[in-house]
């Protein structure tokens, strides 16, 4: 009889939503102090009608009961209310502009809705991504997760998760100025909606027909489309939605110059935005009231709309970081994981060959078993070493910006106030960059160390380890075993030596001796001249204008960078000859490594591991990376990499620069 209750409750028009809400706690707080009271499907669905009934009221108290929900469903293996649970909580983190947890969230459910074959909540987490990446300015991602997610609503058709698809897939569009496409598919989206009867897609996909004609100029247009959008959108109870249509009408009337309007919709938007705590519309709010302030001649009211705006800024800036350090956490509890099942299966082939082989066939698997353990630790020991580093930087963070927090007091009238807020925040920029410099150096310094100290246990242990285990293996008399086992015998002398070959040539690349004595050209060259005789491909060098040394940490990566397209080139292009050329300009360094291979054909817009690890070490460094299309055969690839220089007598010095 209560859950009949509550559903005539839940259902009825007139029932206030704080009342609501009352009823739902108390009901819960019984399903709580008794368990007979409701089953975990009941129990669950009381803490999910909570969350949602606290969505427009309070966004903090429904986070809390989404993670009650979450915590709920893992323990009663609720794997349906998971993924409902899951897509929650990446559209609270949407809504407080955290995107990278919002994508964390969507991924969980994605992977486990495509296990239990959910095809219309597959689609939904495709479209929920897509948003995610369209916050970051990640198109490209975002545009294909639409595509995907519109395929699979080919084959499972859905009209509601059609819509949210639609809706993500034109803002992608339009912010990437392919406007007549945008104008498109909002209106496609528009006309759907009205076909459903869904007021919420309705008003948003009038909004963003109004935004396309903003873009485009037509402003009446714009205006005219925001106001029904507005309208609508005050039926469906959505402050989200409300919120993004008055400020959005309200930086248009900024564009028109009309002050008046302008501050009485940014109010609206704080207002509505306030009760629930969503702090980026706040925050967007107080951004254009010091517009508007700014220029009517109010300069206090401007200064503390622009205090707030800073201080929200700052506040969603450390939530942020605060997630992806605990993202950061769950992917190595995965590789964690990953080691322990990779191990077991090596367990259990131990255990299916010991009853085949003889007794020093078991001492081989034995010391072959051992190694991967020894691998294991090693790669425990480097991750928590990588743990403590990050922590480090993070309380360097964290003391810079307290440093930014402590900013003089402003003086009488806005423009001297603005005028120091500058300079102290000019100086404060430079300290920034200054300690951002002391980090990279200690960083890189600590990766040289580290990659030294790895170079080293590779060469005297794992090649030792690699030696010993070959040496047990040979011990073997392979006339005793049977055929079949004196192939699989022979294919086991075979991967041990090709494994200690490729430890000798990694721990002599990973950073060689000679990349700091004698230099990056030296270093190349005594590199090529080692691949033309031991490869079948022709390797040609060609460095001009390289008689200085470059700064240290640049020569390493441009090494490391050079080695990871000459391994893809060996292994993958099929190639006869290999170009690679350096180049010194006056403010940089342009590298290129082409070949005559098969090309990348269709895969050329896919990044592997190491075309990633290239992307990142260019992204410390400043440089671009791309790969243009070749009208025949083969693959090029362009490198660019700024270099500072200062004049001195007339002359170029490179900073920083110690060779």
């Amino acid at each position: 009889m209560k859950k009949i209750l509550l559903l005539i409750l839940l259902a009825f028009p007139g029932f206030s939503q704080t009342a609501q809400i009352d009823s739902l706690k108390q009901l819960l707080s019984q399903s709580i102090r008794r368990p007979d009271f409701a089953s975990d499907t009941a129990h669950s669905q009381l803490i999910k009608a909570t969350m949602k009934a606290y969505g427009n009221v309070n966004i903090d108290s429904s986070a809390r009961y989404n993670a009650m929900l979450i915590d709920f469903c893992l323990k009663r293996k609720l794997e349906d209310e998971l993924i409902y649970a899951y897509h929650y909580a990446g559209y609270l983190f949407q809504i407080k502009g955290d995107h990278h947890q919002s994508i964390s969230f969507q991924y969980k459910a994605l992977i486990l809705a495509e296990k239990l074959k959910q095809f219309k909540r597959v689609a939904f987490s495709h479209g929920a991504l897509a948003h995610a990446y369209t916050s970051l300015k990640s198109y490209k991602k975002a545009l294909a997760l639409c595509l995907q997610g519109l395929a699979v609503l080919s084959k499972h058709p859905d009209k509601e998760t059609e819509m949210s698809i639609l809706n993500v897939l034109g803002s992608v569009y339009r912010e990437q100025g392919q406007l007549k496409e945008a104008l498109k598919v909002n209106s496609q989206l528009y006309t759907l909606a009205r076909a459903e009867n869904d007021p919420w897609y309705e008003s948003y996909g009038l909004h963003a027909v109004g935004r396309v004609f903003n873009d485009m100029g037509d402003e009446t247009k714009a205006m005219d489309f925001y106001r029904k959008a507005l309208t609508l959108s005050e039926k469906t109870g959505s402050t989200e939605l409300q919120g993004n249509i008055l400020l959005n009408t309200a930086h248009l009337y900024i564009k028109q110059r009309n002050w008046k309007e302008a501050y009485k919709y940014c109010m609206l938007a704080k207002q509505i935005a306030m009760p629930v705590k969503n702090s980026s519309i706040i925050m967007e709010a107080e951004e254009m009231l010091y517009t508007v302030f700014k220029e009517t001649g109010r300069p206090d009211d401007a200064l503390r709309a622009y205090e707030s705006f800073v201080f929200l800024k700052d506040s969603l800036s450390r939530e942020k970081n605060q997630h992806r350090i605990e993202a950061l956490q769950a992917q190595y509890d995965n590789v964690q994981k990953t080691n322990a099942l990779q191990s077991e299966r090596v367990r259990r082939l131990a255990g299916e060959v010991k009853n085949q082989q003889l007794g020093r066939t078991a001492n081989g698997l034995f010391m072959a078993t051992l190694s991967i353990i020894v691998i294991a630790v090693m790669l425990f020991w480097n991750v928590r070493q990588l743990r403590i580093k990050n922590r480090e930087i993070d309380r360097q963070k964290n003391l810079l910006e307290v440093a930014q927090a402590e900013l003089a007091d402003i003086n009488k009238t806005l423009e001297g106030r603005v005028a120091q807020r500058t300079e102290e925040l000019l100086t404060a920029n430079r300290e920034l960059t200054e300690k951002n410099e002391e980090i990279k150096k200690a960083l890189f310094k600590g990766q040289k160390i580290e990659r030294k100290r790895v170079a080293i246990e590779l060469h005297d242990n794992l090649s030792s380890l690699l030696s010993a285990v070959n040496m047990s293996i040979q011990s073997i008399d392979p006339r005793r075993l049977s055929e079949p086992h004196q192939a699989i015998y022979q294919s086991l002398i075979h991967l041990i030596q090709n494994a200690y070959a490729e430890v000798r040539n990694i721990s002599h690349n990973i950073l060689p001796a000679e990349l700091e004595k004698e230099g990056l050209a030296k270093t190349l060259e005594t590199l090529i001249g080692r691949l033309n005789k031991n490869s079948g491909i022709q390797f040609s060098l060609s460095i001009q204008n390289l008689t200085n040394r470059l700064p240290i940490e640049i020569e390493f990566n441009l090494y490391s960078i050079v080695w990871e397209l000459i391994n893809n080139a060996i292994r993958h292009s099929q190639a006869t000859e290999v170009l690679i050329s350096l180049v010194r300009s006056e403010f940089g360094v342009s590298l290129s490594v082409g070949d005559n291979g098969i090309g990348l054909g269709n895969s050329s817009t896919k990044r592997g591991v190491g075309l990633q690890n290239i992307h990142n070490r260019l992204e410390t460094l400043g440089g671009t990376f791309d790969i243009p299309e070749t009208a025949g055969s083969g693959t090029l690839v362009l490198i660019e990499i700024p270099i500072e220089v200062v004049r001195f007598n007339g002359n170029l010095v490179i900073e920083g620069n110690e060779g």
